[in-house]
């Protein structure tokens, strides 16, 4: 039933990642995100940002884990918040930036879902919940700036 429920293909992702980065983080319409080709590398330190969207009449759901390296989420934070260059980031900005864009990629996500869905808060840490190998749906690797980002869907039984 949950392939039913998600149709969200690799394209959609990277047209909402694009779309998203161009309208909070980059300031314009410039594209500075784009399908990373190239192996993605063994993560030094993590960070992922997760919504889950839930269909509460069929038991289903899906979540959108956003998945970067610290540094990386530190530049989206500072983008995100108009701060400086060389201003230190804090926890409590990070967990709010780097949680808000998980937030608008999975409200995105949600509005290409087949059901309605309640979207749930962001969480933040080092890595996400791990979930059954047989539940991964999709992801897609993303180049910004140097950094690399990896969008990935996973459904929820």
């Amino acid at each position: 039933m949950i392939a039913g429920l998600v149709t969200v293909s690799r394209e959609q992702i990277l047209a909402i990642t694009e779309d998203v980065f161009a309208a909070m983080i980059d300031g314009g319409s410039e594209v500075l995100v784009t399908e990373r080709h190239e192996p993605v590398p063994a993560p030094v330190e993590p960070l992922c940002a997760w919504v889950d969207m839930t269909v509460a009449e069929l038991g289903l759901g899906v979540r959108t884990i956003v998945r970067t390296e610290r540094p990386a989420a530190d530049q989206l934070t500072r983008a995100l918040l108009m701060m400086a260059a060389s201003e230190a980031v804090g926890q409590e900005d990070l967990v709010d930036a780097f949680g808000e864009l998980a937030n608008v990629v999975g409200g995105n996500v949600k509005s290409l879902l087949a059901a309605p869905a309640v979207l749930s808060l962001p969480s933040v840490a080092q890595t996400a919940p791990e979930l059954p190998e047989n539940q991964f749906l999709q992801d897609i690797a993303l180049d910004w700036r140097g950094h690399v980002l990896v969008v990935s869907l996973w459904s929820l039984v």
